[in-house]
């Protein structure tokens, strides 16, 4: 399970995640806690979609000010 932690914009990044669909990986959102948002992540192991995410949301216009955190736990 993916977990991204952001106290801001959080619509945004889940936004941003869910749906994600590329070279047979996919993220799905699975539910919200606070500011935590839990994913489904398939087709990529657990440290490889922690740094995919932080890419996602970094390669957005606000990514690079944007605080957050990204992490897997099976």
């Amino acid at each position: 399970m993916l977990t991204v932690s952001a106290p801001l914009m959080t619509d945004k990044v889940k936004d941003m995640l869910d749906g994600y669909d590329n070279d047979g990986i996919t993220i799905r959102f699975v539910e919200r806690s606070g500011m935590n948002l839990k994913f489904d992540v398939t087709g990529i192991s657990g440290y490889a979609a922690v740094d995919l995410a932080k890419a996602i949301v970094r390669s957005s216009e606000y990514g690079n000010a944007l605080y957050f955190g990204v992490s897997w736990k099976d």
